[in-house]
């Protein structure tokens, strides 16, 4: 973001969502065209998620993974997608695992799908 190049690494329209308490900032993601899945039509993708340590053990990413699913529904797609490398979280917000895919590395990824309502 600092660089300028967040559009074009993740797509026109991408977000930056964050979940703050006051001026102190506990979590964040990207809702975003794009993400290290590339090249696939998937999309929209829920990325760079994060909680600071301190505030883990809130469900904050929930938090965060349900703003994403409205922005989804606002935007007229049916899922989001995440790309991640962690058993057992995403499955707690209502993902479900979708296929095992490479990342802009090479690596393997689980790709996780969430479904909006």
């Amino acid at each position: 973001m600092r660089s300028g190049t967040f559009f074009d690494t993740v797509g026109d329209g991408s977000r930056v969502l964050l979940l703050t308490d006051g001026d102190t900032l506990l979590s964040f993601c990207t809702y975003a065209k794009q993400d290290d899945i590339q090249p696939t039509d998937l999309t929209p993708w829920v990325g760079f998620v994060y909680t600071f340590p301190a505030y883990r053990g809130h469900r904050y990413a929930g938090l965060l993974m349900k703003e994403a699913a409205r922005l989804a529904k606002a935007d007229g797609v049916p899922a989001v997608y995440i790309s991640t490398n962690h058993v057992g979280l995403y499955e707690t917000y209502g993902c479900e695992f979708f296929a095992q895919m490479n990342d802009m590395d090479g690596q393997p990824s689980r790709v996780y799908v969430m479904k909006v309502d």
